[in-house]
């Protein structure tokens, strides 16, 4: 008999599991609160084959459990319920020694897949995310692409501005004037995909397009 435990309050999303677990797959089932986990550590997760955790709203926290869950029980197949959408945090979730990440809202058909799926040693994502991701991807090459034909005085400037230079600075410093300064960032803006100058650092870091 599959031994399953779930971490959280008595909600409709944990009773559901719950239920689930117990009347379609015939598994043993236990709810736990986070405060009895607290209070009596991991060790209460002792031959449990499969953890969930319901939804908890904040990352660094879930990432926290998570990576205490599987350091001290790592045959574990931790399971984390989220509504958690931008690919950095589910990333996050899954290096944190996740194997399925499923959202709130996912049927019963979904569970069943990602069961199969972790028990045969296959990370599993909720299929709703699936374009988020694609879309993220996309993003990426699409971006990448763009950096990848900045002129030499694109990058030069971008360079500047990393360094913090204002954009006189950066106009006395190169010989050019201010407004042709100020078309090279929006160009940089443009080809970076970004907002702002704020966002051209960020990614201009990220990316190793500056010393």
């Amino acid at each position: 008999m599959e031994r399953h435990c779930i971490i959280g309050e008595p909600t409709l999303l944990s009773e559901g599991l719950q239920h689930y677990l117990e009347i379609y797959r015939e598994a043993n089932v236990n709810l736990i609160s986070l405060e009895d986990l607290k209070t009596k550590g991991v060790v209460i997760l002792t031959d449990v084959q499969f953890l969930w955790i319901g939804v908890i709203q904040e990352i660094k926290w879930l990432l926290k459990l998570s990576q205490k869950i599987v350091r001290n029980q790592p045959k574990i197949k931790l399971f984390v319920f989220g509504e958690f959408k931008d690919p950095r945090s589910i990333k996050s979730i899954f290096k944190s020694g996740a194997s399925g990440y499923l959202l709130s809202n996912c049927r019963t058909q979904i569970l069943k897949e990602a069961i199969h799926k972790v028990h045969m040693g296959i990370p599993f994502l909720d299929p709703q995310l699936t374009e988020i991701f694609i879309d993220n991807l996309l993003q990426s090459h699409h971006s990448i692409a763009s950096k990848n034909q900045l002129t030499k005085r694109e990058k030069q400037i971008l360079q500047l501005i990393v360094q913090e230079y204002t954009t006189n600075e950066i106009a006395n410093k190169l010989f050019i004037s201010f407004c042709t300064v100020e078309t090279h960032r929006l160009h940089l803006i443009q080809k970076m995909g970004v907002r702002n100058t704020a966002g051209l650092v960020r990614e201009a870091i990220s990316c190793n397009l500056v010393d």
